[in-house]
């Protein structure tokens, strides 16, 4: 398989979208695409089903917590693993997992064997999975491009989650309505095959050997040691966290703004989301024009202060239309601040720490999401969902320059790279 780059001038659409001039990662590129959209249809499938089998409300609880829990309990863990392995093989693994596990699920459901239980059980092997899944897929694409193109490709990558986000929700509630929970699973089974076949032909550039093996607690103290030594690489991790947490009374919350304060029932709770999506991929398409990563520093910072002043305004907000205008920021600076935070921490990150620094970034970004979620949901229960709203958007804001005044004015010592010596900083 050739994986000589194709040469296209970085005009235009080809400028934006520079990255599948590489041949891997433009299969990469596709099966993803198919694959994030039955992650989406397993999502409104998986839920509608265990909504039907009249589980009880803790059941519910937990199944949000089965799918992103195991991303904070054991992301020091995956990271360093993901960093030990050959990336394609270990996501090649995750995949085939996940589509075992779906499988699984298919013939439970269709056959009438499912409950709430072995429904939650299921869910929890996936966020399982996932919980390598995740850094290992965000390590594997440095490995399908040349590094110039990194900041294009997780622009592209973030094209095709909110994409799949505009399309994957409301062809699952079709699909469930027309042809029930069980041959959804069967269908996003299949979606999970095009990537399998990918990684099963992909040959990536082999990575230098690691000169020693350490246990696994010594490689997450390396890690750490890594994050304490470059402060940058940890105020953008820190202000990742912090999006993540301070976003959740809108993201989590969406259909009881929609029902409770805004008067759009569910079918309002869907135009939001849908415009968020549509705020979120022009980020997306915006920063897949950028051309040096350089002039992505600024951007998390700049996204953080965007996301906490559209949150304040949302809580002020009780009219349907103009919250659906305050949306669009909300999606685009949580999308801008990932995006870039992810594009400067893979470009400065030294490759043997890579599965390590990308878990540590998954445990902030999604890891967080469950224990936002507890804490707004009881501030919500007491406070009401508009003041946890405005409280929300003040800590992002007031987090964010905090940060920056630290950034600014806090004592400086000397930058001394924590690259291990045997691991070449570049690709």
């Amino acid at each position: 398989m050739s994986t000589a780059p194709i040469q296209l001038p970085p005009l235009g659409l080809r400028r934006a979208s520079r990255a599948l001039r590489h041949p891997n990662y433009r299969r990469f590129f596709g099966g993803q695409f198919i694959s994030v959209i039955g992650s989406w249809i397993h999502s409104i499938a998986l839920g509608w089903l265990i909504w039907r089998l009249g589980v009880s409300p803790w059941l519910l609880g937990m199944l949000a917590f089965c799918n992103q829990g195991p991303i904070l309990l054991f992301g020091l863990f995956t990271g360093a693993i993901v960093d030990r392995c050959d990336r394609r093989k270990l996501v090649l693994c995750t995949q085939v997992g996940l589509t075992g596990l779906v499988s699984l699920l298919a013939v439970l459901t269709l056959s009438g064997y499912i409950t709430g239980e072995l429904a939650i059980v299921i869910a929890l092997g996936l966020g399982l999975i996932s919980a390598f899944d995740l850094p290992g897929r965000q390590a594997l694409v440095v490995d399908l491009i040349e590094r110039d193109d990194l900041s294009n490709a997780l622009a592209l990558n973030s094209v095709i989650f909110n994409g799949a986000r505009l399309i994957g929700p409301a062809l699952g509630g079709a699909l469930v309505g027309w042809v029930g929970e069980g041959w959804c699973f069967v269908l996003i089974a299949l979606a999970y095959l095009p990537l399998i076949v990918f990684l099963l032909r992909m040959q990536v550039p082999q990575r230098p050997p690691a000169v020693r093996r350490e246990s696994l607690l010594a490689e997450i103290g390396e890690g750490l040691k890594y994050l304490r030594s470059e402060p940058e690489a940890a105020r953008i991790l820190l202000l990742v966290g912090l999006c993540s947490l301070t976003s959740v009374p809108y993201f989590s919350f969406l259909p009881m703004l929609s029902a409770t304060v805004l008067d759009g029932g569910p079918a309002g709770a869907g135009i939001l989301m849908s415009i968020t999506g549509i705020g979120a991929l022009a980020a997306a398409l915006r920063l897949a024009l950028v051309d040096h990563l350089p002039a992505l520093k600024p951007w998390p910072l700049r996204a953080a202060l965007m996301l906490g002043v559209a949150q304040v305004a949302l809580s002020f907000s009780h009219q349907f239309w103009l919250s659906a205008l305050i949306a669009a920021p909300i999606g685009y600076a949580i999308l801008t601040q990932n995006l870039a935070s992810n594009s400067l921490l893979q470009q400065q990150v030294p490759d043997a720490l890579r599965g390590r620094l990308m878990s540590f970034y998954s445990m902030m970004l999604i890891g967080t999401v469950p224990i936002g979620a507890v804490i707004c949901g009881a501030m919500a229960g007491h406070l009401g969902l508009p003041l946890t709203t405005l409280i929300g958007g003040l800590t992002c804001a007031m987090g964010a320059l905090l940060l920056a005044a630290r950034d600014r004015f806090g004592p400086r010592r000397p930058h001394t790279p924590a690259a291990p010596p045997d691991s070449p900083t570049e690709l």
